[in-house]
């Protein structure tokens, strides 16, 4: 399952009335201390007792309604109000000389200016800064006469604190405004994106080419990631797939976003960290560091990235690499943008999946034609080295006879049987070359027929040692099947026609365990197999390879077994279908 972290949100209201209930009661245990301190000693007059009781009981009720937030709501402006008179008229209830109380009326002008911003706290303010002020004038009974400083230095901290709070407060807020504007730019951001995945998903669904399909979904996904500073970077976006031609099959950069130009040669095996848990739960990944993953934190331009998420590219159960987009932004992508990508990718996936279809269907075509040109070539030479150079010698033949004929009948007549039987050889060489080319027994009868009649022409026209058990596959076979096997099978021995030097060739053809099995054997010289499979880089013929992959078009194994004085054998096995039958010639 994808993998998300908390993201931090602002605190509640209910959650700043906790804070002030535990202050609350933090200030209510000073107030006793700080008397203490400025008065040298503790005289508890009936209003000073009062307002602590009154404290005690206002803090208790609120502790009792902090317990229902339907009701806990209201309390903001009531629990100000009371604050306000409660420690706005502390410096009434205590004698002392320095004025330590009135520090206290600090808190509900902090309080107001973080609730109210600059208005409620510029009325709390001013209401303290009076009652200060009137305190100043009219000094309680037998008090200590308090000079200016003790009374102005309370007023200017309340004034300045409010007022920075304020500026704070406000500064918060217009932060707050800007990062609520900028989460509806990615919210618009996501619903562009959407209509644009809406828009194109047809195309996404039936294009062949994923080239522009993952630079589109690049685009998409880096625009819509949490944007950072601009000295701490841009974000970042790979997509990463499967290198075929690699022979570890490493995943390579297919297209980027923000990438460093020396990250492009750089390749992973994704078989381990945010890459490895991505492909193998087949479920995004969300992270938040790239730079101790063992395989991401290769790429130069993930080092600096704190937070992303990898997203598997598949199909199906065809997995075709992942997509990284990551962000130097502390923040993560909004929920919004990972499930937008999340079907970006997906429909990826059927591209990428579509053009690997049309890429095989392509290098399936090209191999038909190739195969094609090969047999005519193959016709080719083999018309020329056999029935065209017998015709050629016929002709001259007959011209030879048309000057006998008055001068030797006798002789004429003799090189008349000669070229008789010269013409019929070459109408069975010429009728054997049209066989290889469609054997039409194979269409009309059925592979097994078709291979007792390769063998009978080969023995007749080529007095090739042949011996074939044809085994019993009618025309209940698969057309794809029987043509494809008889095209191995005749490819083997023509090899072992080529190289066996006249050795006897036997061909046996039967069903074992539901699969048809073929075999080609020839005592001939046998040759390096190894050897002969290293050097086709430098070979023109590449009939063993057409022979493996011929098999490999219907789920066939090829299996070839050769030494050098031990001839060669060759053993196709094929899996039929369950409802392909046995013994049904027609």
């Amino acid at each position: 399952m994808a993998r998300f972290f908390p993201i931090s949100f602002p605190l509640s209201a209910i959650a700043v009335d906790r804070v002030l209930f535990q202050l609350r009661w933090i200030l209510l245990l000073l107030v006793l201390p700080t008397i203490w301190l400025d008065a040298g000693a503790i005289t508890l007059s009936t209003p000073l007792v009062l307002w602590i009781v009154s404290g005690v009981i206002f803090n208790s009720l609120v502790g009792l309604l902090l317990r229902f937030p339907t009701l806990a709501k209201f309390l903001p402006l009531p629990s100000l109000i009371v604050d306000t008179i409660l420690f706005g008229s502390l410096p009434y209830l205590a004698i002392t000389g320095s004025n330590l109380l009135a520090y206290f009326s600090i808190f509900p002008a902090i309080v107001a200016a973080i609730r109210f911003w600059a208005l409620g706290a510029l009325v709390v303010a001013t209401l303290l800064s009076i009652s200060l002020g009137i305190h100043f004038f009219l000094p309680l009974q037998d008090a200590t006469p308090r000079t200016l400083i003790s009374t102005a230095l309370p007023v200017i901290v309340i004034d300045g604190l409010t007022i920075l709070t304020g500026y704070l407060t406000h500064h918060e807020k217009v932060a707050a405004v800007r990062q609520a504007a900028g989460e509806l730019d990615e919210l618009r951001d996501a619903v562009a994106g959407a209509q644009l995945l809406y828009q194109t998903s047809d195309w996404l669904s039936s294009s062949a080419n994923y080239k522009p399909i993952l630079e589109s979904m690049l685009d998409a996904g880096v625009k819509g990631l949490p944007q950072a500073r601009r000295e701490d970077g841009l974000p970042v976006g790979l997509a990463l797939v499967f290198d075929e031609q690699d022979p570890q099959m490493r995943l390579r950069v297919a297209a980027a976003r923000g990438m460093d130009i020396r990250d492009e040669k750089t390749r992973i095996e994704g078989k381990r960290g945010i890459v490895a848990q991505a492909l193998s739960t087949g479920e995004f990944v969300v992270f938040d560091r790239v730079d101790q993953d063992p395989e991401l934190g290769l790429f130069r331009a993930l080092q600096f990235c704190r937070c992303g998420v990898c997203y598997p590219l598949r199909a199906g159960l065809d997995l075709y690499g992942v997509v990284v987009l990551a962000t130097p932004a502390p923040r993560q992508p909004s929920p919004q943008h990972l499930e937008l990508m999340q079907a970006f990718t997906r429909q990826a996936g059927i591209a990428f999946q579509n053009a690997t279809l049309y890429q095989k269907s392509r290098q399936e075509q090209d191999r038909i034609i190739q195969d094609d040109i090969k047999m005519r070539q193959k016709l080719a030479r083999d018309l020329h080295d056999g029935p065209t150079q017998k015709v050629s010698g016929l002709a001259m033949q007959l011209e030879y006879i048309a000057k006998l004929i008055d001068a030797n009948p006798a002789e004429a007549k003799a090189e008349l049987a000669k070229a008789q039987v010269t013409a019929q050889q070459t109408i069975k060489e010429m009728r054997t070359a049209l066989f290889m080319l469609r054997p039409l027994s194979l269409e009309k009868e059925g592979l097994s027929a078709a291979l007792e009649q390769l063998g009978q022409r080969l023995r007749e026209v080529d007095n090739v040692p042949i011996q074939v058990v044809p085994g019993d596959f009618g025309t209940e076979l698969d057309p794809h099947i029987a043509t494809t096997v008889f095209a191995i099978i005749e490819e083997a021995i023509n090899n072992a026609r080529k190289h066996g030097k006249g050795a006897p060739i036997q061909v046996s053809l039967q069903r074992q365990n539901n699969s048809l099995v073929a075999i080609v054997q020839d005592q001939g010289p046998g040759f390096d197999l190894d050897a002969v499979e290293k050097s086709y880089g430098q070979r023109a013929s590449l009939g063993l390879q057409n022979m493996r992959e011929r098999a490999k078009l219907i789920d066939g194994n090829l299996n070839i077994l050769s030494a050098i004085g031990h001839g060669t054998r060759v053993t196709l096995v094929v899996p039929l279908p369950s409802n392909s039958l046995a013994g049904r010639r027609k």
